[in-house]
């Protein structure tokens, strides 16, 4: 099984996203923690298809600017739609929803 974090989307002209910058978070080989990966810009399908094994697991990745530091935000799954897409668990806040990530296509 592997998990997986979340932290930002690049979008196209028309608000849609494209891609996911994706991280992968793995326990230390000391069993104390966890290393989370710097981040992989992936295609909306390839993260899709990376959510659809069972095996994985994602979450949001929030930038926390009053500790200046990532924490885990909200889990992520697939929806079954045409064409499948991923989404956030309803939870009443927006912070932690996808669209409400880093929008990385402003940064590079």
């Amino acid at each position: 099984m592997a998990e997986y974090r979340i932290s930002g989307i690049w979008k196209d002209p028309n608000n849609v996203v494209t891609h996911y910058a994706v991280h992968l978070r793995t326990k230390n080989a000391n069993g104390i923690g966890y290393t989370i990966e710097h981040a992989v810009k992936m295609t909306k399908a390839a993260a899709v298809a990376l959510l659809q094994n069972q095996q994985n697991n994602a979450k949001t990745y929030l930038w926390n600017y009053t500790t200046a530091g990532w924490s885990a935000g909200g889990d992520i799954h697939v929806v079954n739609a045409n064409p499948p897409f991923l989404r956030t668990n309803h939870d009443g806040t927006v912070k932690d929803n996808l669209m409400h990530l880093i929008d990385y296509g402003y940064v590079y």
